[in-house]
């Protein structure tokens, strides 16, 4: 893996500089994607060194409860808001309007990520 090291790091740089160009053209939606796969890989390299692979649903459960909170807080958003522009959003946006309760949905899909991940950092 130690050899594979300094084109993970090309790939991560190329990944953020891809990334922050599509947010300048705004183009949001590959702009998060970029930002996913950057973040996949640094994830993925830290999972590996530290031999600790439960660290990515961990990462992922704990921004599903709290990234979008903080983010619409900051923002001035309404607390239930999800946007439109990450696969994600695009997603919780559909389902939500699908079953015409995107409100209650947003916070059980979110209170169900805190729990998951409060169990997650207790198992070794």
């Amino acid at each position: 893996m130690i050899v594979y090291l300094p084109y993970c790091m090309l790939l991560l740089i190329l990944l953020d500089a891809a990334g922050d160009a599509f947010r300048s053209r705004g183009w949001q939606v590959a702009h998060h994607i970029m930002e996913a796969v950057h973040e996949a890989i640094w994830l993925g390299l830290l999972a590996y060194f530290t031999k600790s692979y439960n660290i990515i649903p961990i990462y992922i459960l704990c921004r599903i409860a709290i990234f979008d909170v903080l983010y619409n807080v900051i923002a001035g958003n309404k607390l239930n808001y999800v946007g439109i522009s990450s696969v994600y959003g695009i997603v919780m946006t559909w389902f939500a309007m699908k079953i015409r309760e995107q409100g209650f949905l947003i916070w059980v899909v979110r209170a169900l990520a805190l729990i998951a991940w409060v169990i997650l950092m207790f198992i070794k």
